[in-house]
């Protein structure tokens, strides 16, 4: 027989919220740095401004590799505080259940901290082909200081590569795990099931290329 429950918002603690803050301030955050970035650029490149090129290339950096993890850091944070207390607010409430939008903010089908381990191991693996490339030359060219460098870099990126592979398959035995308690706790309309499985990075199917 089908569960019979009452769909209630969940009262989340102070924890949860500041997170939610935080996220909430990376994004807008984010996003006036992401303008000016363009728009030195643009501005540069038109010459309205003459805008140095080191700090062109350290705010294009920045904004492909830098802020897209802080912010996916930040919102797993909040996902993880918020989805720990919704597991545990189940036990004190069995008849009722969280609303739809606490489901999608903290219960999707990915655990989540699967995001956060497919940027690194993304960003890991660029790291790790750039300085494996770099490398040899630096060496070849007596670049002792650089080569020393580079091979500090390609090891940092060699580990992060294989402990950002280690969390994808730890993250997906439990976000398989979630994914029953979730089924036992609560009935939920398909429509919301539906919406469970778009993963964070949007591979539409609550997975990620290559996993």
């Amino acid at each position: 027989m089908e569960k019979t429950l009452d769909t209630v918002e969940f009262p989340l603690s102070a924890r949860v919220r500041g997170a939610r803050r935080w996220l909430v301030a990376t994004s807008a955050a984010g996003a006036v740095f992401v303008g000016a970035a363009v728009a030195s650029v643009v501005a540069d490149a038109f010459g309205w401004v003459s805008v140095p090129r080191a700090i062109q290339a350290g705010s294009v950096l920045v904004t492909l590799f830098v802020l897209p993890v802080v912010w996916v850091g930040v919102h797993t944070v909040w996902a993880l505080r918020g989805r720990a207390e919704l597991f545990l607010a189940a036990g004190k409430h069995p008849r009722q259940r969280p609303t739809d939008r606490q489901m999608v903010d903290h219960l999707r089908d990915e655990h989540p901290l699967t995001p956060l381990s497919w940027m690194v191991s993304v960003l890991s693996g660029l790291g790790t082909l750039c300085l494996g490339v770099a490398l040899p030359y630096a060496l070849a060219d007596g670049a002792v200081l650089a080569g020393a460098l580079l091979g500090t870099g390609l090891a940092v990126s060699l580990v992060a590569l294989v402990l950002a592979g280690s969390s994808i398959r730890r993250a997906a035995r439990q976000g398989s795990e979630d994914r029953r308690r979730r089924a036992e706790l609560w009935s939920l309309p398909s429509a919301v099931e539906r919406r469970l499985t778009n993963s964070l990075l949007g591979t539409g199917d609550g997975g990620h290329l290559g996993a």
